[in-house]
């Protein structure tokens, strides 16, 4: 069901870049505040600039999942109309390209891929160095005038996300691995723009910190993402251990011993790609540590959960107890530490 928002205000007015950075707070706070405590580690100028690609991710996401649309009101008719049919084109494009019809024939396929052309046009507008008179297009101009982010990026995210419209169906590894760049990669490579860093070799390990938590979502989203008609699993290498991608759906599976061999295999190169992402934490400047150091401890743990498990991400979703929340919340402070190299 859409939670779309044309409650949402209708923006006549051009508002005010500090009111535009409150507005991708709150939207970070209401989408996660554990991620909210982590940014409060950064700088002033710095943690609204991270807020305002949290926000844009966050609300590229909900399109996606069909949580929310955005209040395109503001367009005129002449407006509403070209992105109407270039919406119609694209939406059947992407269809042939995939060949294969949106997930769960979804009704509402052609307004989420609307409002991803309409966000895609927004930055496009902003790489030009023209205002968009929306909070989230207003904040993340102003950070591009603060910090080196690449627009180029966030328009590559986009495209990783219109693969969501879409029964997925990753063939290889390098598959998933192509879709963890587009949609996480993408933004660790803007944050560290964010973060600052001297070292080119931070751009390498941003990647593969994309990767990683992007590997440890797979794990933690795997029931929902499985009931929208998508699986983020290589049929190749799931096929090497005797499993049939039909069969992820049997919370039966996580009793075998096929999906433990599989899903150790699995944790196991997820491990590779964080101990490379770690790489990151001592190349960016020292004020901006903490945000992905907690990062990093949350999801490692919530991949010791999935080893603790013998690999049952299936009868139940992954989640952190309250100590371990404690933990977390300590280990900002620098009073508390993980061990990542287990």
């Amino acid at each position: 069901m859409y939670m779309v928002l044309f409650n949402e205000p209708r923006i006549v007015n051009q508002i005010s870049v500090s009111e535009a950075y409150q507005i991708c707070e709150e939207i970070t706070r209401s989408a996660s505040t554990s991620f909210l405590r982590s940014f409060k580690s950064l700088p002033v100028e710095k943690r609204s600039s991270v807020h305002a690609l949290y926000a844009f991710c966050r609300k590229v996401d909900d399109i996606v999942d069909g949580d929310w649309l955005p209040n395109l009101s503001n367009l005129s008719e002449e407006e509403l109309v070209s992105l109407n049919q270039r919406a119609e084109y694209r939406a059947m494009s992407l269809a042939i390209k995939k060949m294969s019809e949106p997930s769960n024939g979804d009704e509402n396929h052609f307004q989420r891929v609307r409002a991803l052309l309409w966000f895609r046009d927004n930055l496009e507008l902003i790489e030009k160095n023209i205002t968009v008179n929306h909070p989230i297009f207003i904040a993340l101009k102003d950070t591009s005038e603060k910090f080196p982010i690449r627009i180029v990026d966030l328009k590559l995210l986009i495209e990783g996300m219109e693969d969501d419209l879409f029964p997925t169906n990753y063939e290889s590894f390098e598959d998933v691995r192509s879709y963890c760049f587009k949609v996480a990669s993408t933004v660790g490579l803007n944050l560290i723009e964010i973060y600052g860093y001297s070292n080119p070799d931070a751009r390498e390990y941003a990647e593969e910190m994309g990767i990683f938590l992007q590997m440890v979502n797979i794990l933690r989203d795997i029931k929902e993402d499985r009931g929208r008609g998508r699986l983020y699993l290589p049929t190749d290498e799931l096929k090497m251990f005797d499993i049939n991608p039909e069969e992820i759906g049997d919370m039966n599976l996580a009793n075998t011993k096929k999906w433990k061999n599989f899903m150790k295999h699995y944790i196991n190169r997820t491990k590779t790609h964080r101990n490379n992402a770690l790489n990151l934490i001592p190349l960016i400047e020292g004020d901006s540590r903490r945000n992905p150091q907690m990062m990093c401890a949350v999801y490692s743990s919530i991949l010791s959960e999935a080893e603790k498990r013998n690999g049952d991400v299936l009868s139940r979703r992954l989640q952190l107890g309250f100590m371990k929340k404690v933990g977390f919340a300590l280990s900002a402070l620098g009073l508390w530490s993980i061990s990542t190299k287990k």
